[in-house]
């Protein structure tokens, strides 16, 4: 998405302009500025709006939090908005993103802070008139957290930005931090060029840099590294031999089976994860290879680990064994009834996946252990479709359409046409996406009709699917109508109406801000966030305590508190589970659509997504409302995407670790507060899973995290 002009490094360091001078005196405040200050900037990143007057005296302000305040607002604001010189409404190539040039100032002030904003913001705004302001911090010498930050920000703008610019980064005679950080993002340049530097870097002699070099690897497959990632299958390093795992399964290269079955014994889950992830990627290219009992019977042993996403993880390895391998099969088969929860759910995917033999499934399947079968898009998911579609679940019938194939679209347009006028919101908008695939004569009328439908929904599920069909039509009235959507109430058909414009009709882009907010709050907001505050997820197997971090992202922490105190995660589930990636939760239609009714706007800020970390889920920028993810471990290609809003400070191995997909929230109480009503009775950890689906769900595109 991110665009930035080449630009070609002289030899040597570029010059650097003269630093602002330092402020001589501070305002008598505790945090430097006012409420009434920072309730005004919140107003102004709520809206997406660029107001000159406000920036111009916080860039020059003498308080050094002023400068780094409305860097980060920028920061916010700068992606969604532009510097419409002459009004005309569209972005002209002579225009650049808002505040492109206030943060250019930022850039040469004398406070490191300030200047690591300045990055961090330049990269959220991804405009290519910043180039050179990048170059110039991540050659500032006197902080390696400016360089650091500069360079991650140029990866942002990859693959427009020069690799020849970037790459020397990640040499040698860098500071460490610079270089780690430089090699660890090569992967988003998306190229052979970029992986060839990483895969060198595998033999460096620094643990950081072998890390930072897996990682990169990990993310994109790159085959000449496949011997020196074998090797590392059993570094020092936990991340290092854990991320060589992963890349050695986006290879997938039959030769490297041996190695990762014998990393199955390694004595930490995340690596006997990854590793059996990477398996069943290398026999999901090699299926023949599936057909070793000796490989089978180490996954088999792994179906009994003591972590349960080990064991989880296990389950497609296992699938594609038991095509071939008697033990695998017997083994499969017993977990499809005698597992957990989750793992039934699992199994029975693999089944429907590997043994085409619908009869081999449980006669009691529960709705996930259906969706699971749908996902599977083989000959047995083909068979069942026509029931699932007509099941009592929405979230099943709404699976039943979104895994219908594009070229499949035709052959079951019977099937997809009652669904289109479904009384849930959700299954009817992936009929409507799936319709709009197809070559129906009425097609135009259809979606038109469906729009105006979808209206009147509390979410805009149907009515962006609706949209987004409309623009695949060449039709006499498609850019009038899309230009109508620029002023919609709804922020989120506002961007995307933007982006149909652009991409569809390849013109300029729209103007869509300011967003019209109606909330009133931001003084109240901001005097809630001066003080610490937590939040504890009560669940059946335990208790997660979080730290909210409320000056870092203070409208979604409010966010969090009130739907927390209005009991919206009252029995809500973590309906979503990747092991050794995240649990997610918070949708009180525990099928990974739902939400409040409403969406929020993102703050992404400069906290990393390590361990325990608390994110919002989205879809799409500013699509978040009341689900939330926890990470297992380091995830930093969703740094600077979604919003860090809390770190978990108790719980992470006891309950975080344990938690399987179904598990129960409870209630969340926010500051020690006690539930202020009684709790239905619980529900014991892998028992079946607790539905509730009647509560009106979230603006937008709010399905799941994508991993």
């Amino acid at each position: 998405m991110r665009r930035l002009v080449a630009v070609i490094l002289m030899s040597g360091c570029a010059a650097v302009p003269a630093r602002v001078p330092a402020p001589t005196s501070e305002p008598q405040s505790p945090y430097g500025f006012t409420i009434e200050e920072e309730a005004r900037i919140l107003r102004l990143e709520d809206r997406r709006e660029y107001d000159s007057a406000t920036v111009e005296q916080w860039v020059h302000h003498p308080n050094s939090l002023h400068r780094v305040r409305i860097a980060l607002a920028l920061g916010r604001i700068g992606p969604h908005t532009f510097a419409d010189l002459n009004g005309n409404g569209e972005r002209d190539p002579n225009e650049r993103q808002a505040g492109v040039e206030d943060l250019a100032t930022l850039a040469n002030d004398r406070d490191t802070t300030v200047r690591v904003t300045t990055a961090f913001a330049l990269g959220q705004i991804g405009d290519n008139n910043a180039t050179d302001t990048l170059l110039q911090l991540a050659s500032d010498r006197e902080s390696a957290d400016v360089a650091a930050e500069a360079v991650e920000a140029m990866s942002k703008l990859a693959p427009k930005f020069p690799l020849g610019s970037y790459a020397r980064f990640t040499g040698e005679d860098q500071r460490e931090g610079v270089r780690a950080r430089a090699i660890r993002y090569l992967f988003r340049f998306r190229s052979d060029e970029a992986m060839a530097i990483a895969a060198n870097a595998l033999g460096s002699p620094s643990s950081v840099i072998r890390q930072e070099a897996a990682y990169a690897l990990a993310r994109r497959a790159y085959s000449p590294a496949r011997a020196r990632l074998e090797l590392l299958l059993g570094d020092a390093n936990l991340l290092t031999r854990s991320y060589a795992a992963r890349a050695l399964g986006a290879i997938g290269d039959r030769e490297s089976l041996r190695a990762l079955v014998g990393a199955l014994a390694d004595p930490h889950p995340w690596m006997r994860t990854n590793s059996v992830v990477a398996i069943a990627r290398v026999l999901a290219k090699s299926p023949a290879t599936a057909n070793d009992p000796d490989g089978a019977s180490h996954v088999i042993a792994l179906s009994e680990d003591p972590d349960p996403g080990t064991r989880a993880s296990s389950i497609d390895a296992l699938g594609y064994y038991a095509a071939a391998v008697q033990t695998a099969r017997k083994r499969l088969l017993e977990i499809s009834t005698s597992g957990s929860r989750w793992e039934r759910e699992l199994a029975a995917g693999a089944i429907a996946k590997q043994l085409n033999d619908e009869k081999l499934l449980p006669a009691d399947l529960s709705g996930w252990a259906k969706v699971r079968v749908m996902e599977a898009a083989s000959a047995v998911s083909f068979r069942l479709r026509p029931a699932y579609l007509k099941d009592p679940e929405a979230f099943v019938r709404a699976n039943a359409l979104s895994t219908i194939p594009d070229d499949r679209v035709s052959g079951v347009l019977d099937l997809i046409r009652p669904a289109l006028d479904d009384a849930d919101v959700i299954v009817r908008g992936y009929a409507i996406e799936r319709y709009a695939k197809s070559n129906d004569a009425n097609k135009l009328a259809t979606l038109t009709a469906a729009e105006e439908r979808a209206r009147r929904d509390r979410q805009d599920d149907a009515r962006l699917s609706a949209i987004r069909g409309l623009a695949e039509i060449d039709y006499p009235g498609r850019e009038t109508f899309l230009r109508g959507l620029l002023q919609d109430r709804d922020p989120v058909v506002r961007r995307v109406a933007a982006d149909l414009i652009e991409q569809k009709l390849q013109k300029p882009r729209p103007q869509y801000t300011p967003l019209p907010v109606d909330r009133t709050d931001y003084a109240q907001i901001a005097e809630w966030a001066r003080q610490p505050h937590s939040a504890t997820i009560h669940m059946t197997r335990g208790l997660i305590q979080i730290a909210l971090l409320a000056q870092d992202a203070p409208i979604t922490t409010w966010n969090f508190a009130q739907l927390s105190r209005d009991h919206v995660y009252d029995n809500t589930t973590f309906m979503r589970v990747v092991p050794n990636f995240v649990i997610q939760g918070g949708d009180p239609r525990n099928d990974m659509e739902g939400g409040p009714g409403y969406s929020i706007r993102d703050e992404i800020n400069l906290q990393k997504y390590t361990r325990g970390a608390v994110g919002m889920a989205l879809s799409g920028p500013d699509t978040g409302g009341s689900q939330f993810f926890i990470t297992h471990s380091p995830q930093p290609h969703l740094d600077g995407g979604y919003t860090i809003f809390g770190r978990v400070t108790e719980g992470m191995n006891a309950v975080v670790d344990q938690t399987e997909r179904g598990d129960r929230v409870e209630t969340i109480a926010i500051d020690g507060e006690r539930p202020s009503r009684p709790q239905s009775p619980g529900v014991t950890p892998g028992d079946s899973e607790s539905r509730r689906a009647g509560r009106a769900t979230a603006a937008g595109e709010t399905p799941a995290l994508h991993k």
